[in-house]
């Protein structure tokens, strides 16, 4: 983890990240469990509607990131989740001021994430892209393993008021540790500080038009996450029921995940910048089906562990390469509108799922939902090994051509 000792500013990102991810997921365990005790199935999928269809305003909210100052763009955004959930905490409101809440959350966090992936680049240098987006992976999914199994705990044992407060409580943390490195309000690339801004969106929108890598990535994502957020839906159903699972033990499921998706990045960070983004790629794709399958079949919580563990090496290696294979083939000065939209395609896709998900949850159960879920995750791959391999291909053969003709 070289880049974590030897840059200041890299680390300061990569702990604001952990701390962050952390309050997010416990949080988000606690509400889950706390809407499914108290309305039931259909509430799950509404609080999982309000921090996803948010998301789908990517574009708007990336063109942001491209046009002003990402250290306080950040900053600001963290700050806004924090108040938003300490006035949760405080009020305990009904379900309609709740899924208000949480969607004006979820709209700050959306402006939160392209500015931080699109200033990587400039923290760390093209040629250590893959290593840091591997590091950055492990920080933040430490925090994505912890959170699940500390909310069901804290729900358990203290109350749903005090596990709000410390989520509020990591957003502010982070808010000072990006705040405390100017070296990020630094320009991204030579494009005017001031340039129009629907410059700046038509500009990054054309991007991914145009952009093969980028059009592969984004309808990977759309299909792969389509199946993938079924396992949300029906992750604490199967728990309840078929799993006779307490909260605490539905909190792990989700701390099991979470392990995955810090263990397979790590594996990425050993190797450096020698695996080659694609193939990763693939490989995610494989073991997030494969694990999906087993937990859905398991006879025991323990086997269900196992899967979710392996899913989320799957999801971990996923992010990785899709990040890094766009950081390398897109223009710094267009990443925040690119990454906006890159990443609208899988929220939309849960949007998707779950509109879709929640009466099929209640027709076929959570063990059908999760078996649907795994075999659709597989069958993406028909779909994204050709177009990944024919952009890859395209560039390489530009790239000779330009060399010959020199």
């Amino acid at each position: 983890m070289s880049l974590i000792r030897g840059n200041v500013a890299f680390r300061r990102y990569w702990s604001a990240r952990l701390v962050s991810y952390l309050g997010d997921q416990l949080a988000r365990t606690a509400l889950l469990i706390a809407a499914y005790d108290r309305y039931g199935g259909t509430a799950v999928a509404m609080l999982l509607l309000a921090t996803t269809a948010p998301r789908l305003l990517g574009p708007l909210l990336g063109a942001l990131a491209d046009r002003f100052d990402q250290r306080r763009l950040m900053v600001g955004c963290d700050l806004t989740q924090a108040l938003l959930y300490v006035t949760l905490a405080l009020l305990a409101p009904p379900l309609p001021v709740l899924l208000a809440a949480v969607t004006a959350a979820t709209l700050a966090a959306t402006a939160f994430t392209p500015a931080g992936r699109s200033l990587l680049p400039r923290l760390v240098g093209k040629e250590r892209l893959p290593a840091a987006n591997a590091q950055l992976a492990v920080g933040m999914n430490i925090g994505f393993a912890a959170g699940p199994a500390l909310g069901g705990l804290m729900l358990a044992t203290i109350d749903l008021t005090s596990t709000l407060i410390v989520d509020a409580a990591t957003f502010v943390a982070s808010a000072l540790l990006i705040g405390g490195v100017r070296g990020l309000s630094a320009p991204g690339a030579p494009t005017p500080p001031r340039e129009p801004y629907r410059q700046v969106l038509g500009a990054g929108l054309r991007v991914v038009r145009t952009s093969g890598v980028v059009r592969a990535v984004s309808i990977g994502f759309l299909v792969l996450v389509t199946f993938a957020a079924l396992d949300n839906l029906a992750l604490v159903p199967l728990g309840r029921t078929a799993l006779a699972a307490d909260e605490v033990m539905i909190g792990l499921l989700g701390t099991a995940y979470g392990v995955g998706m810090v263990l397979g990045p790590m594996l990425l960070a050993r190797a450096g910048g020698r695996t080659r983004m694609q193939f990763v790629l693939y490989g995610a794709v494989l073991a997030l089906g494969v694990g999906t399958l087993v937990t859905g079949a398991s006879p025991v919580i323990g086997v269900a562990l196992v899967g979710q563990a392996l899913a989320g090496a799957g999801a971990g290696w996923h992010h990785v390469a899709a990040d890094t294979l766009i950081q390398q083939h897109v223009p710094a000065e267009r990443l925040g509108v690119v990454f906006g939209t890159v990443y609208m395609f899988p929220y939309g896709a849960e949007v998707l799922a779950y509109l879709a998900g929640a009466s099929l949850l209640g027709a076929i159960g959570p063990r059908w939902l999760l078996a649907v879920s795994g075999v659709g995750i597989l069958a993406t791959l028909a779909l994204v090994v050709p177009l990944l391999t024919r952009a890859l291909g395209g560039r390489a053969r530009r790239r000779t051509a330009v060399a010959a003709v020199a």
